[in-house]
């Protein structure tokens, strides 16, 4: 695939559901919910989103003055942690313990290991019928889904002029992960916003059969090639029925 090939995919469920909008209607489902957002940085999402307790993630936070009132205004409580989500999770049990999360974002680090634990340490704080959302699981096509440790990392690896503002890196992996490894979660990716990754607890209709060394060495060729079985791929109008799922279990 090149890239005219990607930017008609990113266009393909446009303008309609990405990643915001599956949050918040998780979210107006649910009575004075709980939602918390790994990787804010300038508070795209977050200034956005309504819940009774907002919790936000972010090793360096890049939100303005006028970014920080808007999220604000739209949680009774709002928390603010600058530090890595492993950080958060191992010294803020306390605070989860007594917010349990209800529906989060995971649009942090972009390498798929990183991306398992913070799905992982979510799960273990998530309510029974609550919802985790990921951003960028569908790169479009393969220099946005080139691994890197970062966003500085992968633009000083391109040769030359940047090429394209994206960057989805290989979080992609994480869902073939945990679609191999967790028979509890059910797991899988709408066709929009770069690839929204959807995970809730139940028993999943199917899963894969990746160990994870497998799935370390997978390739964004191995992707292209088995796109919809590999990323349990969905249409946006999906999200309904995940969440109507969802609400069944309380």
């Amino acid at each position: 695939m090149g890239i005219n090939d990607g930017l008609v995919m990113l266009a393909d469920a446009l303008p309609g559901m990405n990643r915001i909008r599956a949050v918040q209607r998780a979210l107006e489902q649910r009575v004075d919910p709980v939602y918390l957002e790994i990787g804010v940085s300038k508070g795209q999402a977050f200034q956005r989103i309504s819940a009774d307790v907002k919790i936000a993630v972010d090793p360096a936070f890049r939100l303005s003055p006028r970014t920080r009132e808007l999220a604000d205004a739209k949680g009774r409580e709002t928390y603010y942690f600058e530090t890595t989500s492993d950080a958060f999770f191992r010294n803020e049990a306390a605070l989860l313990e007594r917010h349990p999360v209800d529906v989060a974002l995971i649009d942090g680090l972009h390498t798929y290991e990183q991306v398992v634990r913070d799905v992982e340490y979510t799960v273990r704080h998530l309510r029974e019928d609550g919802v985790i959302f990921l951003h960028d699981c569908n790169p479009p096509f393969e220099l946005a889904g080139r691994r890197a440790d970062s966003w500085e990392d992968f633009i000083a690896e391109q040769k030359g002029p940047l090429v394209i503002g994206l960057w989805n890196g290989d979080v992609w992996k994480a869902i073939v992960h945990l679609r191999s490894t967790r028979p509890d979660l059910i797991v899988g990716v709408l066709k929009c916003d770069q690839g929204v990754g959807f995970v809730r607890k139940g028993t999943p209709d199917s899963m894969l059969p990746y160990t994870p060394d497998q799935v370390a060495a997978l390739t964004y060729a191995d992707l292209k090639a088995d796109r919809r079985r590999l990323l349990n791929l969905r249409p946006p109008r999906y999200v309904d029925e995940f969440l109507s799922a969802g609400a069944s279990r309380r």
